[in-house]
C-alpha cells in the first residue's frame, strides 16, 4: 500500500547558540500542522498531522551513557524524544494544552540545569577556539612559500571567519548564562554560504597548485579540509538514524 503521508523537508541553519530560535521554528511548523520527524542544524524533516499540536525543546548532552534511562527521565515529565544528532543535541516534544502555564513547556525546571547545559556547549567552543589559532599559524607558514602564498591567505580568511563566528557565539552563550535575552549575532545562512564558497575556492586552488607545483603543504591542508567536510557529512547522516520509533 502506497504511503500517503505528506512529508516536507526544510533547509534552515541554526548554530548551537541559536537553539531557542530552532525551538521556535519547530513550534511554528507544528502550529501549521507540520510535526517534526527529524531535526538538525542544517536540515529538518516534517510529517503533516494537524490533529495534534506540540511544543518543542532542545537539550545538549554529548555524554549520555544510558539512553534508555535518559529518555525515561524526560518521559516522566511528559516529554518524548524526537531524535538526537551526532554532536549531542536531543530534540524533545510535548503535546500542547493551552490550559497549562508556559512553564509546563520548559524542559528545564530550574535555572541551574539550563545554565549547566549552556556551559557544556561553551566548553566545546573553547576547544575549537584553541585549535583555530594553530591553523592560522600553519597558514602563515604556507604564505611563506611562493607556490602557495595565496592559498595561505585564503586559509587565514577561512579560519578568521570561523574564529569570529565562535567568538560571537560564545558572547551569545555568556549572555544567556547571565539570563539575558539571546539575539543572533549574525545571519548564519549568509556566513555559512560565504565560508563554503571560500573553502570550495581553496580546494580548487590547492588542487591546481598540487598539479602544477607539487606543494605538499597545500596537500596537507586540503586533506584536513576534506576530512572536516567528511566528518560533518557523517554527523548529518548519523543524526537521521537516531529518529524515534513511531508508535
Amino acid at each position: 500500500m502506497k504511503n500517503s503521508k505528506k512529508i516536507k523537508r526544510t533547509f534552515k541553519m541554526f548554530a548551537a547558540w541559536d537553539y531557542e530560535f530552532e525551538e521556535q521554528e519547530y513550534n511554528r511548523m507544528s502550529e501549521q500542522g507540520w510535526q517534526l520527524v527529524n531535526g538538525g542544524s542544517f536540515s529538518q524533516k516534517y510529517e503533516y498531522d494537524d490533529s495534534v499540536l506540540y511544543r518543542y525543546q532542545l537539550d545538549y548532552n554529548n555524554d549520555v551513557k544510558d539512553m534508555t534511562r535518559y529518555d525515561e527521565t524526560f518521559r516522566d515529565a511528559g516529554w518524548e524524544r524526537v531524535n538526537s544528532t551526532a554532536n549531542g543535541w536531543h530534540v524533545f516534544r510535548k503535546v500542547y494544552d493551552k490550559s497549562l502555564p508556559d512553564e509546563a513547556y520548559e524542559i528545564y525546571t530550574d535555572e541551574q540545569s539550563r545554565v549547566e547545559m549552556l556551559k557544556r556547549w561553551r566548553n566545546v567552543c573553547c576547544i575549537f577556539l584553541c585549535i583555530l589559532p594553530i591553523n592560522i599559524f600553519n597558514s602563515i607558514h604556507i604564505m611563506e612559500t611562493t607556490d602557495a602564498a595565496y592559498i595561505g591567505v585564503g586559509l587565514i580568511l577561512a579560519c578568521g571567519l570561523m574564529l569570529g563566528m565562535l567568538l560571537a557565539g560564545m558572547l551569545s552563550i555568556n549572555k544567556m548564562i547571565k539570563g539575558e535575552k539571546n539575539t543572533r549575532p549574525y545571519p548564519m545562512k549568509f556566513f555559512l554560504t560565504l565560508l563554503l564558497l571560500l573553502l570550495a575556492a581553496l580546494l580548487i586552488a590547492s588542487a591546481f597548485v598540487l598539479i602544477q607545483e607539487g606543494s605538499y603543504h597545500a596537500l596537507g591542508l586540503m586533506c584536513g579540509v576534506l576530512i572536516g567536510a567528511v566528518i560533518v557529512a557523517v554527523a548529518v547522516i548519523l543524526s537521521k538514524k537516531n529518529t524515534m520509533k513511531k508508535r
